[in-house]
């Protein structure tokens, strides 16, 4: 039902995570990641608190081998669950749940791993790795997204019909440079995340500026001027002089 794939940037300290179902909104609750920390995934009849969980041992400095250990033993439900764990050491840890009742794999690679349940054949994870490390010169996003696009041409979930998606890839000062999810789609989840992800680059850098520096940012015009207009359309100069202070804003076209 879910195939995903997290990994890791050792030039930035970004963790990411590529996945897909079909099921609604998994980006929420599948996929948990800290910056130059680790990444961990909870899926299958998920619970996102595992995912809580994991990641909260990952912040604190425990192995990917003693996070799965700890998180499996939380919960009494744990044999419907799958889960992995990638620290910031590059190790990966996996566990399946004995009442999984489909194909499911998982794939590790240096500095990745994917996972994956109900799935279509034995070598979509495979698929996944190979296409996560095929080029080491890609940025962490783009290398997720293309694994996640290498596990649909192989195969992908047995049904077929994935209805969501998501990749993150977290960025200093706890503000991530992508957080992309396709909460809904009428089946084309993965193509909806590749052009969301296409519309979205270079976008990157400019609301990370806004985030940390906005007073470095100028104003758009055209906004800046309509409102001003609608302001005096309503009659609310009073309580929003923006008119009379122009100079408080440096506006751009």
């Amino acid at each position: 039902m879910t195939f995903s794939i997290i990994g890791h940037c050792d030039r930035t300290g970004a963790f990411g995570a590529a996945i897909t179902t079909s099921d609604l909104a998994v980006g929420s609750r599948c996929v948990r990641l800290a910056h130059g920390r680790g990444a961990f995934l909870s899926q299958h009849r998920t619970d996102s608190r595992l995912g809580d969980l994991g990641i909260s041992l990952l912040r604190e400095g425990a192995s990917a081998d003693d996070t799965i250990t700890q998180v499996a033993a939380s919960s009494p439900d744990i044999e419907w669950r799958q889960l992995g764990a990638l620290d910031r050491r590059g190790q990966s840890a996996v566990f399946h749940g004995r009442r999984m009742y489909s194909i499911y794999t998982h794939t590790a690679g240096k500095n990745c791993l994917a996972l994956g349940n109900i799935l279509d054949n034995e070598r979509v994870t495979a698929a996944m790795a190979a296409a996560f490390l095929e080029d080491p010169e890609q940025p962490l996003a783009e290398k997720l997204l293309r694994a996640l696009e290498a596990g649909q041409a192989a195969g992908g979930e047995v049904a077929g019909c994935l209805r969501s998606s998501a990749l993150q890839v977290t960025g200093d000062h706890g503000i991530p440079s992508y957080d992309l999810r396709i909460d809904t789609s009428n089946g084309q989840a993965v193509e909806d995340l590749r052009a969301l992800y296409g519309a979205y680059m270079g976008r990157e850098a400019a609301l990370r500026a806004v985030a940390l520096s906005p007073d470095a940012i100028p104003v758009q015009s055209t906004l800046f001027e309509t409102s001003i207009e609608r302001i005096a359309e309503l009659g609310l100069d009073a309580r929003f002089p923006t008119a009379l202070n122009r100079d408080r804003w440096t506006v751009a076209g």
